[in-house]
């Protein structure tokens, strides 16, 4: 198990040395709260972006208190999901439901980031669903302390952040920007360093500054050390931030799940979805699925669970499966391949 780890978090390192080697441009949809438009979060990581040569296109939708299930409700957020080819589609809680117990979590959080994550799957097959941790409040959540003890500190409550936001990370393997943590170490470094805003939950402009250095970094997969973009902050400061950004989300590659689920817009995973030598037709197919092998397969859904299966893959009946985006995974000694198709 261990020899598993080393060797999956070599794949995940070569493939962000990889990816980060090239200008990029990212297309983000942003659907949270006020946590995401206090101090226009989305901008901060465009204006670093641009500093580096990169180019972040976004779109946002975020009320106040949001919650997933009132985005899973929104007109605004469903279309703005099915408006373009997003890369990735930023998911941020209201910022203390997910450090609820486990139990109610379970039951009333995570069922809504499975339902939009869903819809960002549906909308755009090659699409990201990216979970905004969020951060403890500066001396835990008084208003729900009674109730849920664990939360009455600023640690008890980011530890149940940092479990949560990994949950919905996990459960629909998507990634996890560990902005929470990037706070944490912050604060049990630099102290005195405010990130707060005066209400005590509210970024103030460090804290919204340290987010989207850790955007960036998960984002474009590259450093953010050494960015010339300060957005009026003290140089001291600036450097103390980046490097607590880019420490935190690479001292922990696999647990953010980043490198782990590629996108097929990436050369990498081009090279998983769709082979030269392999040829997979009519696409999209209503009954019949054809290839240019007699492999035995594997169809997945796109939550990543087996629909049906078979020894040769030249002729697949997929008259039962309903409509929509799958992967046809062929696996032999010598074929190991994935191909998308779609359902109709």
């Amino acid at each position: 198990m261990k020899r598993f780890c080393l060797l999956l978090l070599l794949v995940a390192v070569c493939y962000i040395n990889s990816y980060a080697q090239a200008k990029k441009k990212i297309n983000v949809l942003f659907l949270g709260n006020s946590y995401t438009f206090y101090n226009n979060l989305p901008q901060l990581i465009k204006d670093i972006a641009n500093a580096n040569g990169d180019t972040l296109l976004f779109d946002s939708n975020c009320p106040g208190g949001y919650t997933f299930a009132n985005h899973f409700s929104d007109a605004t957020t469903i279309s703005k999901i099915k408006a373009q080819a997003w890369n990735y589609v930023v998911l941020q809680a209201q910022s203390q439901e997910p450090s609820f117990s486990p139990a109610q979590v379970a039951a009333q959080t995570l069922p809504y980031a499975i339902k939009l994550d869903s819809l960002v799957k549906r909308a755009n097959i090659c699409a990201q669903s990216l979970f905004f941790e969020t951060w403890g409040r500066k001396n835990g959540d008084a208003s729900n302390c009674a109730a849920y003890p664990p939360i009455c500190t600023y640690t008890g409550m980011q530890d149940r952040l940092r479990a949560s936001y990994k949950f919905f990370a996990d459960t629909t393997k998507s990634i996890m920007s560990p902005v929470g943590e990037a706070w944490r170490k912050s604060i049990a470094n630099k102290p005195n360093l405010q990130l707060y805003n005066a209400d005590e939950s509210h970024p103030a402009l460090e804290g919204s500054y340290l987010a989207a250095c850790v955007f960036y970094e998960v984002l474009f997969r590259k450093s953010i050390v050494g960015n010339t973009y300060t957005a009026g902050l003290t140089a001291t400061n600036v450097a103390f931030l980046q490097q607590v950004a880019h420490s935190v989300v690479n001292d922990s590659l696999l647990v953010w799940n980043i490198g782990k689920y590629l996108p097929c817009n990436t050369t990498g995973m081009q090279e998983v979805i769709r082979h030269k030598d392999i040829e997979l037709y009519p696409n999209p197919a209503q009954t019949l699925l054809h290839t240019s092998t007699s492999t035995p397969y594997k169809i997945y859904d796109m939550l990543g669970h087996v629909c049906m299966e078979g020894a040769n893959a030249e002729i697949i009946s997929i008259e039962n499966l309903k409509s929509g985006h799958y992967i046809l995974e062929l696996v032999d000694c010598a074929i190991n391949k994935k191909l998308r198709f779609v359902k109709e």
